[in-house]
């Protein structure tokens, strides 16, 4: 659960895509292992139909059966700390920011994800909602980001995509 809870807060901050179970590793202890950063800051496969960049971050109904289903007290405990760690995250957006202002600076003309210029920057600043300062309400955002994730139906047909291009047919 705090993995996931970590996962889900870096998909969000980061903006990270091609979010397939492909991509997707579970280790024997049952942490998530997440393979190919290609695509993140906005930047997402699919020119043209780009259905992943509607959805905050991969949680659907498999995640939330292990933790017991939306009503229990695991997942409860996931929203408190997906909200912790987003206040936490926040404290140190001023040293995230400044880290993808400089791979900007360095890379705008070589990395996808900086080819819409300045937009990634300002979309990640806005990510972590600055300009509010009421704990309350940022506590409401958190949970409307995780109802807007869970079981997203654009995150199953990406994955139901994703299989029958890989050919796994279930």
């Amino acid at each position: 659960m705090q993995s996931l809870v970590g996962y889900s807060l870096a998909c969000y901050i980061l903006q990270l895509k091609d979010r397939h179970n492909g991509n997707i590793l579970l280790k024997r202890d049952g942490h998530l292992v997440h393979i190919d950063f290609g695509f993140f800051l906005g930047n997402a496969p699919g020119k043209g139909i780009e259905i992943e960049n509607k959805v905050p971050f991969k949680l659907l109904s498999e995640q939330i059966e292990i933790l017991g289903g939306v009503q229990s007290d695991l997942f409860k405990k996931f929203r408190e700390l997906f909200y912790k760690g987003f206040m936490a995250l926040r404290k140190h957006s001023d040293r995230i920011l400044l880290l993808v202002k400089m791979m900007y600076c360095g890379h705008k003309n070589s990395m996808p994800c900086f080819k819409r210029g300045d937009k990634s920057i300002t979309q990640l600043e806005e990510r972590f909602f600055l300009y509010e300062d009421d704990n309350q309400k940022l506590n409401v955002i958190c949970q409307n980001i995780i109802n807007s994730s869970i079981d997203n139906w654009r995150a199953k047909w990406y994955d139901k995509y994703q299989y029958y291009v890989q050919g796994i047919f279930y």
